[in-house]
């Protein structure tokens, strides 16, 4: 009898625990955006020549994705890395031959490195629609939320979703700083959180399966689907410029206090990476998974499994 790799066998019951889990929060999604929209094929081609990972999917919110990138990178001065060439034999794209599913991973530092650990933009695309990401990792030396952000639409543009976040840092637990939950999840933000809810047919979307991902989690994060695509881009609009705003007036950390800040930064950012694994293995399988999760996370000393700078 051939003999079972106790290793493989573990993974395997993993994948198919979580794809069964995943599956049943895309029949919510289904129920709340309706079936129709996941049986409407995507369209996705390529433009530009050479190792161009510029993609056209179609959607309707691409042209915010587009838009809110050129916003953060004017305001912060990016560049783009060859991180993900290392993960996605040279270039910035993926695909899944068992899904059909394909994305584009990129990684941006500062040209001149004051604020940040870097920028992630992200996107994929399947029968179901596109959804993409723009992630700010703040670095140790500005006491600023880092910024998640994720939106996208059916492959018909008929409902939209935006899934938004302000990341806590430091040491100091959210709440007992009354400035600093002021700053960030008072006031504008809160109202921000009120006003989406408040959009008529909009539907909350249940959270991560993944602990990992749920540790992250802020009392000011939206995740909303139901929404119209001026909604939509209004709600990921407000939320890059609110951040933008707040890193151009940061309060610097005191040097004494930025390596605690540091040591907390990277354990979230490991907490996102096993998100993303579970999440992307569950979805594409380990070989795959892995890597989609390295490139959509970023450089974290936990995703250097089989490479990476």
């Amino acid at each position: 009898a051939q003999k079972i790799n106790p290793l493989h066998y573990i993974i395997d019951c993993f994948i198919r625990l979580e794809t069964m889990r995943n599956a049943h929060l895309l029949i919510i999604a289904a129920n709340a955006w309706g079936v129709s929209a996941f049986t409407t094929p995507a369209t996705f081609h390529t433009t530009g020549t050479g190792t161009s990972s510029s993609r056209l999917f179609n959607n309707v919110m691409e042209g915010t994705y587009t838009t809110l990138f050129d916003q953060v990178n004017v305001a912060l001065g990016l560049q783009q890395t060859d991180f993900t060439a290392t993960y996605l034999n040279g270039g910035t794209s993926w695909t899944c031959p068992m899904t059909g599913s394909k994305g584009t991973a990129e990684w941006y530092s500062e040209s001149s490195p004051q604020f940040l650990t870097g920028v992630s933009k992200c996107s994929q695309v399947d029968v179901g629609g596109a959804e993409f990401s723009i992630n700010v990792w703040m670095g140790p030396s500005y006491d600023v939320p880092n910024m998640l952000l994720k939106f996208g639409a059916t492959a018909d543009g008929s409902n939209c979703f935006v899934i938004a976040d302000y990341v806590p840092r430091g040491a100091t637990p959210l709440g007992s700083d009354a400035s600093y939950s002021e700053a960030y999840y008072g006031g504008e933000v809160a109202n921000a959180w009120n006003s989406a809810a408040s959009i008529p047919g909009v539907t909350s979307l249940p959270p991560d399966m993944s602990m990992e991902f749920r540790t992250l989690y802020s009392p000011a994060r939206i995740a909303f689907a139901g929404l119209t695509q001026a909604d939509a881009t209004n709600i990921a609009t407000s939320h890059v410029q609110r951040f933008l705003s707040w890193v151009q007036s940061a309060p610097q950390v005191p040097a004494r206090s930025r390596g605690s800040f540091n040591l907390r930064d990277d354990k979230l950012r490991q907490f996102y990476f096993r998100g993303e694994v579970q999440k992307n293995c569950a979805m594409f399988g380990p070989d795959l998974g892995m890597s989609v999760a390295a490139v959509n996370t970023g450089p974290v000393a936990e995703a250097y499994v089989g490479g990476g700078s």
